[in-house]
């Protein structure tokens, strides 16, 4: 069993912004949640955990957010790919039954093909091979909703694996692995944190804790995990962070915001988290 961990949610470029300044913020007052003996991560969370295991500093990361206009990587989700997912995401009251939804929606993808989708996550990426630093990247089998956390030991590369992650339907179409279609985490649960049951000390960065439709909260994921006998605490966006993210979460205009309002935030909540890591 692995002692620390540290899970970084999806949901956009003010979703990775947030928690680079929420990551910053810690830091600042002496807790390094970079250091996790494991880092997990859904979607944009899962760039952020490649990039701090391969040693980057939360300092750094959030003086390129602050200054940054424009999104790593163009993404054009539309608004016709944003009522497909709605209706799929909404049409069951059921988690399981959604993910299938889902999973039948990435399936349906045309318009983009895999290899496409690895040329586009490639450059994304600080390395090209697996930090040494254990490593989980959440992907979710389109075929069957089963979720997996991909890492150096999965036997494939890291950009499949990255890119599995952020395969996110109608946008990408899901990646091939083994015998299964792999997508974006984030369609069983923007955080995944259940999948760390094997660690001790859990702490979860939620940018989207409550997704729309029957979609597992993160609150529910995290009490679970305190109740299998984890340390476990959950960092969400407050009212304000909330209001500097916005409603679109791929708007660049908001990356600099998003990232200060998670460093105000920190401060809040350092007390906590040091009891959680260090207690």
């Amino acid at each position: 069993m692995a002692d620390t961990a540290l899970v970084l949610g999806g949901g956009g470029l003010t979703a990775y912004a947030w928690q680079v300044g929420m990551l910053a913020g810690l830091a600042d007052a002496g807790v390094d949640l970079g250091g996790a003996d494991v880092l997990a991560g859904t979607s944009a969370g899962s760039l952020l955990a490649v990039e701090l295991a391969t040693g980057a500093a939360p300092a750094d990361l959030y003086a390129v957010q602050v200054v940054r206009k424009r999104a790593m990587m163009e993404v054009d989700f539309t608004f016709t790919m944003t009522v497909k997912y709605l209706w799929a995401a909404l049409g069951s009251r059921d988690p399981a039954t959604v993910v299938k939804r889902l999973g039948r929606l990435a399936l349906k993808v045309r318009h983009m093909t895999e290899a496409e989708v690895l040329d586009a996550i490639r450059p994304q990426l600080p390395v090209q091979e697996w930090p040494k630093r254990p490593v989980r990247l959440f992907a979710v089998d389109a075929l069957t909703g089963e979720p997996n956390g991909f890492s150096a030991d999965s036997g494939i590369d890291l950009v499949t694996a990255m890119s599995a992650s952020c395969a996110l339907p109608p946008l990408f179409p899901p990646i091939t692995i083994g015998a299964g279609r792999w997508m974006d985490g984030g369609v069983r649960s923007t955080t995944n944190a259940d999948l760390v049951h094997d660690c001790r000390r859990v702490v979860v960065l939620a940018p989207i804790p409550n997704p729309p439709g029957a979609t597992p909260g993160a609150s529910d994921q995290v009490a679970a995990l305190v109740a299998g006998g984890a340390r476990a605490a959950l960092l969400v966006p407050d009212r304000a962070a909330r209001r500097a993210c916005g409603r679109n979460p791929l708007d660049a205009s908001r990356i600099p915001g998003a990232a200060r309002a998670g460093l105000r935030q920190a401060a809040e909540h350092a007390e906590q988290i040091r009891t959680i890591w260090h207690g």
